[in-house]
């Protein structure tokens, strides 16, 4: 069994370092504790918009397989997507996209592989708040899965020789987790379903909580792409209308605390607007399939839910709001 651990990284090349060295030496005990002398390693280490030092290079080379630069910058999410690329050109058998600053457990890169070798079937590893267990998933996006890693660095294992004909997707939607969401999907819906083991968080990482106004600098681009994607993925206007009102809906407390304003200078690819862009497609698209939608998620971006969210009764009328949604037949899809 090959194995391929991609680690893309910007300034934190110092973190990814470590992180690859953590895995290498987990991966040779590993190794050596269960005997699995066809198990082998690549570690690809890929910066991005940064430019490291000759020593860090050189401390690179000895840790990795493969040490890519691209000091000029390609955006953090192509840096992701990239690691599709470099499964497709090695091949490998298993696939672990990972982040160079989450916190990972002793010896997390054994407790995944060991999945792998005991279920030669298996197409998927995914990190889960409280599973435990091998089940055939069908369908990530509609209903959007809750409790598992789908989409997040770190969260997916791929089985390279399953899907390999479906990794090509994730760089044409290389936007923040949308490439690891689109292989995953069009997996599901080309093979008739994965067969995938759910691992607890504690078994691979120590979760990290962000504060919610640093969720908002961070995930405006997934929230406003998670809307176009499901879109895409669905197979007719009518279905693409009910899934954008089942969004939009659900997620009206978010729209103040993730909406951007865009700021086009001549340069589309800017720090400022990075997190932008996607916003205008996806408001488009609500105007576009159902206008009344559309008004209703221009009432409530104006409504800062993130600064009222302690009140009781906007709290309460989340809840009872949550529970009409979930008792509606039309917000299911059905």
């Amino acid at each position: 069994m090959r194995v391929l651990v991609y680690i893309p990284c910007h300034s934190d090349f110092d973190f990814a370092l470590m992180q690859a060295s953590k895995v290498k030496n987990d991966f040779i005990f590993f190794k050596k504790s269960h005997n699995l002398q066809e198990l082998h390693l690549n570690i690809v280490l890929s910066v991005n918009a940064y430019q490291p030092s000759l020593e860090q290079i050189r401390a690179a080379n000895e840790i990795c397989s493969e040490v890519i630069t691209n000091s000029t910058g390609y955006m953090a999410d192509i840096n992701i997507s990239n690691g599709f690329i470099k499964a497709l050109e090695t091949k490998p058998d298993v696939l672990w996209l990972l982040s160079a600053n989450d916190d990972l457990v002793s010896n997390a890169i054994g407790n995944i592989l060991i999945e792998f070798v005991n279920d030669k079937n298996l197409d998927l590893l995914v990190t889960s708040l409280d599973k435990n267990e091998t089940f055939t998933e069908y369908q990530i996006i509609d209903p959007n899965k809750t409790g598992f890693s789908y989409g997040l660095i770190s969260g997916v294992v791929y089985n390279v020789n399953k899907l390999l004909p479906f990794l090509h997707n994730g760089p044409f939607m290389a936007w923040t987790g949308w490439s690891q969401l689109t292989v995953i999907q069009n997996s599901m819906d080309s093979l008739g379903g994965l067969r995938v083991k759910a691992l607890p968080f504690e078994f691979v990482y120590r979760q990290r909580e962000r504060e919610l106004a640093s969720a908002g600098k961070y995930y405006a681009h997934s929230v406003f792409g998670m809307l176009i994607l499901g879109v895409i993925l669905k197979k007719n206007k009518s279905a693409s209308r009910k899934y954008i009102r089942k969004y939009v809906f659900t997620n009206f407390y978010a729209w103040h605390l993730f909406s951007r304003r865009w700021n086009y200078s001549g340069q589309l690819a800017t720090k400022d607007n990075y997190l932008a862009w996607n916003q205008m497609i996806a408001e488009a698209l609500i105007f576009k399939r159902t206008p009344i939608t559309y008004l209703f998620y221009q009432i409530f971006k104006k409504i800062p839910f993130e600064i009222l969210s302690k009140n009781k009764f906007v709290i309460s009328f989340k809840r009872r709001f949550d529970k009409i949604l979930g008792q509606s037949k039309h917000y299911k899809g059905e």
